[in-house]
């Protein structure tokens, strides 16, 4: 998956209801039109490296999710990046809970603050992840680039029968342009791709 098409479905997922660059509300998703899937969910998978210094490294993980963000609480996010910037935004993730967890394997992992799904034609999910990026001391204190790519995304295109693949994308910037146009930049080359999603049973 391009980084191209993972921007884009961000910005379905992620900020559908979002506030435009004109002040007006794009038509957010209709959460009662599709049936919500049970909670929690949990998926395995494992993440490849396509690029760069993690081409050809693999590790295992573990993908929970415990809750689904509203259209209301999108549309309040948006309005918090367009005003405050990403800053503003990494403020107001940090006030929200987690709405599930990625754990690589032997690891605790990080939580994720937003968590969104659409379901496809064929009877499978489109789910999305999003969450401000935890950083080490030693990254804040050496005030490197990687600094200024605040958020982590993941995205799984799950079938019927509980499988599928993803991108997982652990450092990113998201923010609207002069434009109103929403950008997302990876930092690297590509994110890492996810095979043999599994729904757990």
């Amino acid at each position: 998956m391009t980084l191209q098409r993972l921007g884009l479905i961000v910005m379905l997922f992620v900020f559908s209801g979002s506030v435009l660059s004109n002040g007006t509300t794009a038509a957010a998703q209709s959460e009662s039109a599709t049936p919500v899937p049970d909670l929690p969910l949990q998926y395995s998978a494992t993440a490849f490296g396509q690029a760069g210094a993690v081409a050809g490294k693999s590790f295992g993980l573990d993908v929970y999710i415990t809750g689904w963000t509203s259209g209301q609480e999108l549309q309040e996010f948006a309005a918090t990046l367009k005003k405050s910037g990403p800053d503003g935004l990494v403020r107001a993730l940090e006030k929200t809970k987690d709405v599930g967890r990625l754990s690589p394997t032997g690891f605790v992992g990080s939580g994720f603050r937003v968590a969104r799904y659409r379901t496809a034609p064929e009877g499978g999910l489109h789910i999305m992840m999003l969450t401000n990026r935890p950083m080490s001391f030693g990254e804040l204190y050496r005030g490197s680039r990687s600094t200024g790519y605040q958020f982590g995304i993941l995205v799984m295109n799950i079938d019927k029968d509980g499988k599928g693949t993803g991108t997982l994308a652990p450092a990113c910037k998201i923010k609207f342009n002069k434009k109103g146009e929403l950008e997302i930049e990876h930092y690297g080359q590509k994110p890492w791709r996810l095979a043999n999603v599994r729904r757990a049973k």
